[in-house]
């Protein structure tokens, strides 16, 4: 049973990146802490290893049917890669707590932006 809710959250995880430009994590993190009973950082590093399939499935469409500026991507890939090294290093020196504050509060600032339409 537990196979299936996984697949179904892997499932939900790539809808919602795919369809909507997020990444997974904004799925993935708070089920694997809630379902999983994972620790912020390895829901973290795990949903960061989840989503490597899931991002290349769906760049590799919207490129074919022809939605992504490549050029774009690449120059601000560049600055995500230099990010992704020095968040990492970050969220390592936060205790689990905190992290867990940190992106839930996140989750609901833009939740309010998206809902208020600024």
């Amino acid at each position: 049973m537990q196979t299936i809710l996984l697949l179904g959250v892997g499932l939900a995880a790539g809808v919602v990146s795919s369809m909507l430009g997020v990444g997974g994590g904004i799925i993935l993190v708070p089920l694997l802490i809630l379902l999983m009973n994972l620790e912020p950082h390895q829901a973290v590093g795990t949903s960061l290893a989840i989503i490597i399939p899931t991002v290349l499935a769906g760049a590799l469409t919207h490129y074919r049917l022809g939605n992504v500026n490549v050029q774009l991507a690449l120059i601000i890939g560049v600055g995500g890669v230099v990010g992704a090294v020095v968040g990492a290093h970050f969220a390592e020196a936060l205790p689990s707590l905190y992290l867990k504050k940190v992106f839930g509060v996140l989750l609901f600032i833009i939740a309010i932006k998206m809902i208020l339409g600024k």
